[in-house]
């Protein structure tokens, strides 16, 4: 999200002149989910690389948490035995009902987890904080992400995590 944030405030500042053609070129170009940064309101990112735009949305505030590390991704590819098909090729509403978001699952934790125990022992930790709702880590790593119901309860893990690991970075933030 960096790289959109950049492109959105030179776009904002004239910096750059481009129609949406160009914008989206240019965000594939850097990454395939730079182009979610740019509008960032109800969105997934599907398979192809089309977008697809929701109207519901589920309202967490999340605890971002990353330890002082980076995951290797050529590292974590290279262990997977077999790749599973796409289940949200046509992904509708439902996708983002809370059973659904509770019962899904990043197939690349076990492998990070062998490769960087730290990782789990961080989810682990979120996951028995009072109040969570669910705890992923993102794509093929290093950052682990906690989901709750309430900012209050987001900020009292907050402190806690900061407690227990002083050394390791994690932000507060909610879903948009």
């Amino acid at each position: 999200m960096n790289a959109a944030s950049l492109i959105k405030f030179f776009l904002k500042k004239k910096i750059f002149k481009l129609n949406n053609v160009e914008l989206k070129k240019l965000c594939y170009s850097i990454g395939s989910d730079v182009i979610l940064g740019i509008n960032t309101k109800k969105t997934i990112l599907l398979y192809n690389g089309k977008i697809k735009r929701f109207e519901r949305r589920l309202e967490y505030f999340v605890l971002i948490a990353k330890p002082s590390f980076g995951c290797s991704t050529s590292l974590i590819y290279s262990k997977v035995k077999n790749f599973s098909k796409p289940i949200y090729n046509n992904p509708k509403q439902s996708l983002f009902n809370e059973n659904n978001l509770f019962s899904s699952e990043n197939k690349l934790e076990k492998i990070a987890f062998d490769i960087y125990p730290i990782l789990k022992k961080i989810k682990f930790f979120l996951l028995k904080l009072s109040n969570v709702k669910f705890v992923r880590m993102s794509g093929s790593g290093s950052t682990i992400v906690a989901y709750f119901k309430s900012k209050r309860a987001r900020d009292i893990a907050a402190k806690k995590f900061k407690k227990k690991f002083n050394n390791y970075w994690c932000i507060k933030s909610k879903t948009i």
